[in-house]
């Protein structure tokens, strides 16, 4: 381990260049290693893992040596932000394969103290895709069957994971329906009623690694989706593992980010209290939950963002670096959709008809 720290080491100067040819490395999500493009080189990277976590109260001054490894970049024709390592020696943004970057070093706040590396390379990514297109029934046969005009960049995603222990007192007035029969003769009728009831008590939660998204490339929701990443297992961060690929700079700090976490466990803390009671309606409910040993990560998470060219429009398309799940837009036929449309109409005209003949007989 030693030794491969050590080449490392030398072979960070001012670009991720080979030692033996000067030709750029890249890494390889295949091999968890540095390769070289020209004459194949290849350096181990650490892939060592640690449960550590970090007390969430104790966030203090910046990490500065975040600002030294790695150098900020814009995208004239997107808009859009992300990292690169001061290694790369050329890029293109990631989200719209423009090269019209500008490149400065401004980059605030905190480094990444974990990175869960790609596994998938973007041949796996498209792979992932191409398996969608054929197993969508209204994508047209010509899109199935034709050589996809496919995009495709790696981006390591921020986000904070926070583990907590919560206590939480509650307390509320829950409801249950009955049913009564009230009058008589032609006014006789059923009403519903509900019976209320006092709930208070206490409830006590553990959270393991809430996930919240920090950057602005993915809405919280479609993080969700490719989700889940195994952050328990996320390694020691390793600038190499950025060489080739790009990361997003969180613009969410990491107190911020804890608010976004709160809510969320507030959701489940709430649905878990309720799921102790049978009942059929809320009238009032207000709790005040405590969270005890608060930590978190910093972790960079692995998405493959792809674009689909197809007359003349682009189909989106993000993939889990690490496990392949995949959220994605994809052409439509509007033959098949109008198809489908017009045969549940016709079956069920043909069903009405048929019960009126068979009510007629």
């Amino acid at each position: 381990m030693d030794h491969q720290e050590e080449l490392i080491e030398k072979v960070d100067n001012d670009t991720f260049k080979c030692e033996e040819c000067g030709g750029p490395m890249r890494y390889n999500p295949q091999t968890f290693s540095l390769i070289c493009d020209y004459c194949n080189r290849v350096i181990n990277l650490s892939n060592e893992r640690t449960f550590e976590e970090i007390n969430f109260f104790g966030v203090g001054a910046e990490d500065l040596s975040w600002q030294r490894e790695t150098q900020n970049i814009k995208c004239i024709n997107c808009g859009s932000e992300n990292i690169i390592s001061k290694k790369e020696m050329s890029t293109v943004c990631p989200f719209c394969g423009s090269k019209q970057v500008v490149k400065y070093d401004s980059i605030p706040g905190m480094k990444p103290n974990r990175v869960i590396p790609f596994r998938l390379t973007s041949e796996n990514a498209k792979s992932c895709y191409k398996e969608i297109i054929r197993k969508k029934v209204f994508v047209p046969n010509k899109v199935k069957k034709m050589r996809l005009d496919l995009s495709i960049n790696g981006v390591y995603i921020p986000s904070w994971t926070y583990d907590t222990n919560t206590f939480t007192q509650y307390h509320g007035r829950l409801g249950k329906r009955y049913t009564v029969v009230v009058g008589s003769g032609k006014n006789r009728r059923t009403v519903t009623k509900i019976r209320w009831f006092s709930i208070r008590g206490t409830k006590v939660l553990d959270f393991d690694d809430i996930l919240i998204n920090s950057g602005n490339s993915l809405e919280q929701s479609e993080l969700n989706q490719i989700s889940p990443y195994d952050t328990n297992h996320s390694l020691e961060y390793d600038g190499g593992y950025l060489a080739g690929f790009h990361a997003e700079h969180y613009s969410i700090d990491v107190k911020s980010g804890f608010q976004v976490a709160r809510r969320s466990m507030e959701n489940t803390i709430k649905s878990a209290i309720l799921s102790d009671y049978h009942y059929d309606v809320v009238g009032s409910f207000s709790m005040q939950t405590y969270y005890n040993k608060v930590t978190y990560k910093y972790v960079l998470l692995p998405v493959w963002f792809g674009v689909l060219k197809y007359h003349k429009k682009n189909y989106r398309f993000i993939v889990n670096g690490e496990n392949g799940r995949i959220k994605a837009q994809y052409p439509k036929s509007v033959w098949k959709i109008l198809t489908l449309i017009f045969g549940i109409i016709i079956g069920v005209i043909l069903l009405l008809y048929l019960v009126s003949e068979y009510g007629s007989n």
